[in-house]
């Protein structure tokens, strides 16, 4: 539709006065749902391209890096140790707040994986750092649901 009057200044352009209802649903497919399936009893999938020799978490059906089909032999299981490669400190909550005692998030290579997990981090009692060895630790299971909450935290090994 084109428009009839002239737009004299940029900013008009990029705000919507008002609301827009949207509605959506997502769904994890069928490597998720067996992905998240595997966390509900206690165990972190993941599936490796034998062409790229690169081990996906969470599991996928297709190789990002060459679109090959990742079938049944492609699915192995990682961790549930691996290695710190980053984190941060969250000082504020989604909505905005600020929270009452920082969170701490980082990235974490599993044991047998190529990709890396974004998760929570538990260490109150050790110093975090790059390269600190860490194991997730699982809700008991009859919390767990089949959700990326099945796995609590990560925390670093003894």
């Amino acid at each position: 539709m084109p428009l009839k009057e002239r737009i004299p200044h940029l900013h008009e352009v990029r705000s919507w006065r008002g609301s827009i209802q949207l509605e959506g649903v997502y769904t994890v497919g069928v490597a998720g749902e067996r992905w998240l399936q595997g966390l509900q009893e206690g165990r972190i999938y993941g599936t490796r391209c034998l062409r790229c020799r690169y081990t996906y978490v969470p599991a996928r059906l297709f190789c990002e890096r060459c679109l090959g089909h990742l079938g049944e032999d492609a699915w192995i299981e990682v961790g549930p140790q691996g290695t710190l490669m980053a984190w941060t400190q969250v000082h504020v909550a989604p909505d905005g707040q600020r929270l009452s005692h920082p969170r701490c998030i980082g990235l974490v290579r599993l044991d047998r994986a190529d990709a890396l997990m974004v998760h929570e981090l538990q260490a109150e009692d050790r110093p975090l750092q790059v390269g600190l060895r860490v194991e997730a630790v699982f809700r008991s299971p009859a919390e767990r649901v089949g959700s990326l909450r099945d796995v609590a935290y990560f925390r670093p090994l003894p």
